[in-house]
């Protein structure tokens, strides 16, 4: 038995001074100190000693708990401590295991300083230069967040009497709470990488709040069912579950929902003790106090309406539980033909006459002004965010608070790369965190042209579908793998662990995309939620009635779906796109723009070719005019320039010319791209002084951007190209 074996075992034996000094004493001479210095460590050992003997407890250990609670606390307001050197004693019993201190006491402590004072062959230097060299791969954080991460685990290895860092488990890195959160992350990621744990690393949210899935009966007593109740409530949810779907969510809402209308039913009916004897005009009782009740507990803002779209959920639920049971109670030997009533209690009749359907043509309305203010004001956004990650990646690259040079150039990336995915994917916010790169789908044509697709996995209605990838949905597709394979310096982007926090349950481990942001691990739901808040805010966004236009992953959807919508996409289309069940839910896009407006627009634009083209115009044409036509089909002149897009295909920067690259300019057009250049430049000195929101002035200069490129590029011109072809064809 070595002297560090023996200095551990007088923890919990009988606290003798004299013992305690001999064995300090013998450590001393190995501890790599200078022969000035040791000396003075006997002493402050000796001033400790003292301090020990004046407090309570039979063994050592419990001499210093007293000594951490009772003196400490004292000495670091500098009241009864010894003038100089009052830490040195601490610094001979703690690092030699002859104490076990608490996780509290060791916060105010340079730990990484006390053991390199050790021994060479003591284990917790190994274990100090195995931590060392294992912090080097992590470079998203900065070098203080690293040295933490190497004091915190040298702190659980001495609270915890461990040797050896793979000691480490789960639970011991919850010491590391919300006081020593600095370097908690890292040293999670170190522990990853070393192999102690056989996952991916995780943010301290994701370490201490991943909750495992509820059983129903667990759902049905945290909701706070009446006993009397509970045995139909866990039943139907078991049956639904095994039938209908497991999810969990779903399951979770039931159980909320049904309970709000048994504790009703325990309240203000105490005769009926169950559920057969509910009765048609229990449920009529029952709807004011749901309405009542939805407007207490919505955590969405008061709007001044009668009835909430939350109560009108709730009931609906219930007529679904009742008509699950009385009609699953017809099944021969059906455990639910006892609770079944004698008739159903609710119907699509019963919820008449209560404003449901006025409460529904408002959100509708709603939804209608929402979609407006956000096809006036999605663009000035989408500029601001492009406008900020390009001024980002120009300046010089400075070392910053996070310790790398780049960071705010990637977190404006990750600004604009979430936004442009949602708005030119149509995607579910929980669609999107799902993403890998084996989703991206390669095909070709029988012709042999190849063409994307990408796969998306079943979410809300359960059934996958795939969307094609333009050109704008894949330059943001290559931006973020090219940025994932940064963060990691890797040629490829890793397979990483993924939580589903609605479902409460782990994902496969698969190399998804939106992972990288500011840690090795895939993006939360609220990191998404927050930086899409945050660019309209910064933007200066604004409805119609100049309140502030705050964006939600969801409007994202909504721009997607009707700009498709303005682009002539046949419904059923858009439906298919967006994995909507039906397309009455499409409709509500098409709402906005009225039947009769179109039939007034497609008059003025009728009227307005027959004034240019004469009667002829409708004539069928000649073999050699329908030569020539066919000839040039795959150019579109704009006036300005020639479009190289094949005549039929969809658009995706909806005709904005300007900076695309289908567009060839013409030289004879030099003169109006500068009248251009100069009007915007007006325009953009004239919002400079009326101090318009930063995403319309983001706006503006986009478009200047993009009339210089076009002017440079027809300038360049030796000849007349967009003519040449023209003539060729």
């Amino acid at each position: 038995m070595n002297i560090f074996e023996e200095a551990k075992k007088l923890a919990n034996q009988r606290y003798n001074r004299a013992k305690l000094l001999s064995t300090t004493g013998n450590l001393i001479t190995r501890f790599r100190f200078s022969a000035q210095d040791k000396p003075r460590l006997q002493l402050a050992c000796g001033r400790l000693a003292d301090a020990l003997d004046r407090l309570s407890g039979s063994t050592l250990q419990q001499r210093w708990n007293d000594f951490e609670k009772r003196i400490w606390t004292k000495w670091k307001a500098g009241t009864g401590r010894p003038s100089t050197l009052w830490t040195w004693g601490a610094r001979v019993l703690v690092p030699t295991r002859m104490v076990v201190p608490s996780i509290e006491w060791l916060h105010d402590v340079h730990v990484n300083q006390w053991i390199v004072r050790l021994p060479e062959e003591h284990p917790l230097v190994e274990q100090h230069q195995l931590l060392l060299r294992a912090i080097r791969s992590v470079t998203w954080t900065s070098a203080r967040n690293c040295h933490e991460a190497v004091c915190n685990g040298l702190r659980i290895l001495l609270v915890r009497g461990y040797d050896s860092v793979r000691q480490i488990q789960e639970e011991d890195m919850k010491l590391l709470h919300h006081r020593w959160s600095h370097g908690t992350d890292a040293l999670d990621a170190t522990l990853c990488s070393l192999g102690v744990f056989a996952r991916t690393p995780r943010r301290g949210s994701a370490r201490h709040n991943r909750r495992r899935r509820l059983t129903a009966s667990e759902l049905v007593e945290i909701a706070g069912v009446p006993k009397c109740f509970c045995e139909i409530t866990t039943l139907y949810l078991e049956t639904y579950e095994a039938r209908v779907s497991d999810k969990y969510r779903t399951l979770r809402h039931k159980s909320i929902t049904l309970a709000h209308f048994w504790r009703f039913m325990h309240e203000k009916h105490r005769s009926v003790r169950h559920c057969s004897a509910v009765l048609p005009r229990h449920v009529r009782d029952y709807i004011p106090f749901a309405i009542a009740r939805a407007r207490a507990v919505q955590r969405t803002p008061d709007t001044g309406e009668e009835v909430r779209p939350t109560a009108y959920a709730w009931l609906i639920t219930l007529q679904t539980f009742f008509s699950d049971i009385c009609a699953w109670a017809t099944e021969t030997d059906s455990p639910f033909a006892p609770f079944a009533p004698r008739t159903i209690p609710v119907n699509r009749h019963t919820l008449l006459g209560h404003g449901f359907e006025k409460a529904r043509a408002r959100t509708r309305a709603r939804i209608t002004a929402t979609v407006l203010d956000l096809e006036r004001e999605m663009p000035k956004i989408r500029a601001f965010a492009l406008q900020r990650w390009t001024a980002a990646v120009a300046a010089p690259k400075i070392k910053t608070s996070r310790g790398y040079p780049w960071s705010d150039e990637v977190d404006r990336f990750w600004d604009w790369a979430l936004l442009e995915l949602l708005v030119q994917s149509g995607l579910r916010i929980e669609e999107a965190r799902e993403l890998t790169t084996l989703d991206i789908l390669k095909r070709s044509l029988a012709d042999g042209r190849l063409y994307y697709l990408l796969h998306i996995k079943p979410s809300k209605y359960d059934r996958a579908r795939v969307i094609p990838i333009g050109d704008g949905l894949g330059r943001v597709l290559a931006e973020i793998i090219r940025h994932v394979k940064r963060f990691y310096n890797s040629a490829y982007v890793p397979v990483c662990d993924h939580w589903n926090p609605v479902e409460k349950r782990p994902r496969p481990q698969a190399p998804y995309l939106l992972q990288g942001i500011r840690h090795p691990s895939t993006a939360g739901i609220e990191t998404i939620r927050s930086r899409i808040r945050e660019l309209s805010v910064l933007a200066e966004s604004r409805r119609s009635d100049g309140s502030p236009l705050v964006l939600l992953p969801h409007d994202c959807r909504r721009v997607f779906a009707s700009e498709h919508l303005n682009n002539n996409t046949p419904v059923h289309i858009i439906q298919a796109l967006l994995g909507h069940a039906s397309p009455d839910t499409v409709m509500i896009y098409a709402k906005l723009y009225p039947s009769r407006l179109v039939e007034e627009y497609r008059k003025t634009v009728r009227g307005l070719y027959n004034a240019h083209y004469g009667d002829d115009g409708l004539k069928n044409p000649t073999a050699e005019e329908w030569a020539a036509f066919a000839a040039s089909c795959n150019l579109r002149d704009m006036g300005t320039h020639l479009c190289a897009l094949p005549t039929g295909e969809h658009c995706p920067r909806g005709l904005i010319c300007l900076g695309c690259t289908h567009a060839q300019p013409k030289k004879s057009a030099v003169p109006t791209f500068r009248r251009m250049l100069a009007s915007h430049q007006r325009s953009l000195d004239a919002a400079h002084q009326h101090n318009e929101p930063a995403g319309q002035i983001a706006s503006r200069e986009l478009e200047i951007v993009r009339i210089k490129g076009a002017l440079q590029r027809a300038q360049e011109l030796s000849d007349d190209v967009a003519a040449a072809i023209e003539g060729v064809l």
